[in-house]
């Protein structure tokens, strides 16, 4: 199990000060079965972060509780959908800060598998897509970043055709980011995607290959696991994988694009809360320079149409889009002023060996105002990529970007 560091844990305090103050004649730690496995259950439904802090505290609370190792890897209960890694290693070099994304908490956890493997990307369940780095670029893997638990998954060398294994190497390990991946709700099977590949699979655990699936990515697009389906753009539409029978897995369309779409511009999809959006990025040259306009919509799946929209939504949050993925966050539980709702806050598009080549001191960055559009540039330092100490923008904007070049 992930040694947690609770930096802000109410468990934690609760259980610390109870046992420790002289006026206390309970006995905590005797609570039964009844009242211990209530709470814990209602625990887990909220966060298994403090599911764990719960079980940690004593072996009687740990009695009345489900030990997550003796479940599947894929019991969706154990998944930490709330969490996401930051980039900064911390004091050693295998553990990692995770971020909650409801609440803006941070957790320091030690990941000893980050040592020999290469970490292609999380899925929407909070799992890390691993990828063995000896003896060869073949054995992947899920790993739950706070229970341990590693689902084990058909080799690489099952899904890239035979003339394609010559791309399982080091010198080639950029075209295995693995956003997009997740668990499908159908029937739990892993849904693995090499979009720089056009590679899509789906998988259980035990199987012995790959099902390869017919997928078609020439526009820059990432796709998205929402709600257990895979989502994408293509030439041909707003696509999804479709996994229910009659048939095997396939790719159909969902919904007409009413706009242009070309290798010029891209497409972000994003988990708003529950709302499944778009931010459509298309480029276009004024006074002999690039413009970037960003357009917002909601995708509404039972018209089958995207709805464009100023906001959000009423709660107050903010999205920070990269190209790999994008971050949707509320404002209302970070410090006053540290992140406007209703804004765009673009991440680090460059890759790292870009940035480094780079002769300037700086790079542009911009936030966008949904209400009006309008673009705020900004600029952050590069020496040692961004300086210490990050804001919290910062700290969003590096989370999840690229994490192959970041953490080995």
């Amino acid at each position: 199990m992930a040694s947690l560091l609770p930096l802000n844990s109410f468990w934690y305090y609760w259980y610390s000060d109870l046992i420790r103050a002289p006026h206390c004649t309970r006995d905590w730690a005797a609570l039964d079965d009844g009242p211990a496995g209530l709470i814990s259950d209602r625990l887990l439904a909220h966060d298994v972060a403090d599911y764990l802090r719960f079980r940690s505290m004593c072996r009687t609370w740990r009695r009345c509780s489900a030990d997550p190792r003796a479940h599947g890897g894929l019991d969706r209960r154990f998944h930490p959908r709330r969490w996401v890694m930051l980039q900064e290693r911390l004091g050693t070099p295998n553990s990692r800060c995770f971020f909650n994304t409801t609440t803006g908490q941070c957790i320091q956890v030690d990941l000893p598998e980050l040592r020999d493997h290469y970490l292609l990307a999380h899925t929407p369940e909070g799992l890390l897509v691993l990828l063995q780095q000896q003896p060869q670029l073949v054995n992947v893997r899920l790993l739950n970043p706070l229970t341990r638990h590693t689902i084990e998954l058909p080799p690489l060398t099952t899904l890239l055709p035979q003339e394609e294994h010559h791309l399982l190497s080091h010198d080639n390990i950029r075209y295995f980011k693995a956003w997009g991946s997740g668990i499908a709700n159908h029937d739990s099977s892993a849904v693995l995607c090499f979009y720089s590949l056009s590679l899509l699979g789906m998988a259980k655990p035990g199987d012995e290959c790959w099902t390869l699936v017919e997928f078609d990515n020439r526009l820059r697009t990432s796709p998205l696991m929402f709600a257990g389906r895979f989502y994408y753009f293509s030439v041909d539409g707003f696509m999804v994988l479709e996994t229910s029978p009659p048939g095997p897995p396939r790719i159909e369309e969902v919904a007409w694009l009413d706009m242009a779409v070309s290798t010029r511009s891209t497409s972000h999809l994003v988990d708003n809360a529950g709302e499944l959006m778009m931010v459509h990025r298309a480029s276009s040259i004024v006074g002999g320079k690039t413009r970037w306009r960003y357009d917002t919509y909601r995708v509404d799946l039972g018209s089958r149409t995207f709805v464009p929209v100023s906001s959000f939504g009423g709660g107050g949050r903010a999205l920070f889009l990269g190209m790999d993925c994008s971050l949707s966050v509320p404002v209302g539980v970070f410090p006053s002023g540290s992140i406007n709702s209703d804004t765009i806050y673009l991440r680090f598009f460059e890759e790292r060996a870009e940035i480094e080549a780079r002769s300037e001191g700086s790079i542009s960055s911009e936030t966008i105002q949904l209400a009006d559009r309008s673009i705020e540039p900004a600029k952050f330092n590069l020496d040692g990529f961004v300086p210490q100490p990050h804001t919290l923008a910062d700290c969003l904007s590096l989370s999840e970007k690229v994490l192959l070049f970041v953490d080995n």
